[in-house]
């Protein structure tokens, strides 16, 4: 599995897939940083935008490789459930890691992060060193937002969507449900961190429903893709 998830990581590098959906989410991030009144806003902000983001990354790698290519690796790596699996794990973690590299950047950036009065990289770290929920808070609220895009990316593409158009539309539906419906686990996480008590140094907490619903959502949605690409393999073996 460990070879698996290298070649699916070193497709994801080599195709430069990974480079539109990083430049989206600096801008992204950086817009929040500049408009909101508080780092836990602005975390909360950070955290939501890794649904599309996530959502694009796994539409990435999930129409990277051709059929027959996949094909291949599936034969040589014992099955097309792990194949899909493994380009499933990759952008989660490649939205892992853009989430991460968000939250250093809202702790390091953000005026609100400093207490009233003070300022400078060296405050800002101390302030939030004596409040570490704020982060922690943050961290949460962004790993809800990440299962849940990984969770539209799997649902919305191949092999359970092959049509690009449909596919694309769907996703962008399914992103859109997922930071606005009232169900999803994204949407139930930043309003309950929005529903709590602000002031600049407070810390947003997603709720242990919301942590639980993303993932549900995304066990549920990665089992319907790894089985839909089993019998998508299965009937193309048969067939040939």
């Amino acid at each position: 599995m460990t070879a698996l998830l290298r070649y699916q990581a070193a497709i994801l590098l080599r195709s430069h897939r990974w480079i539109f959906p990083l430049i989206a989410y600096g801008l992204l991030i950086a817009v929040g940083a500049a408009g909101s009144s508080s780092l836990a806003e602005t975390l909360d902000w950070s955290g939501a935008m890794l649904v599309p983001i996530t959502a694009f990354l796994t539409r990435a790698m999930l129409t990277a490789e051709p059929d027959a290519a996949r094909a291949c690796v599936a034969a040589a790596a014992g099955g097309p459930a792990r194949v899909q699996l493994a380009t499933l794990i990759i952008p989660l973690g490649g939205g892992a890691l853009l989430g991460l590299a968000g939250v250093i950047f809202d702790v390091l950036t953000a005026e609100a992060a400093t207490a009233p009065g003070s300022g400078g990289l060296a405050a800002k770290v101390t302030a939030v060193a004596r409040h570490p929920g704020i982060a922690a808070g943050g961290l949460l609220i962004a790993l809800v937002c990440l299962l849940v895009g990984s969770a539209a990316g799997a649902l919305c593409n191949p092999p359970l969507l092959r049509h690009p158009a449909a596919a694309m539309l769907s996703t962008l539906a399914a992103i859109i449900l997922g930071l606005a419906a009232d169900v999803s686990p994204a949407s139930a996480a930043i309003g309950h961190a929005g529903a709590q008590a602000t002031g600049p140094l407070a810390a947003h907490w997603p709720g242990a429903g919301a942590l639980l619903g993303a993932v549900g959502v995304v066990a549920v949605t990665w089992g319907i893709s790894v089985a839909a690409a089993t019998r998508r393999d299965s009937w193309s073996a048969s067939s040939g």
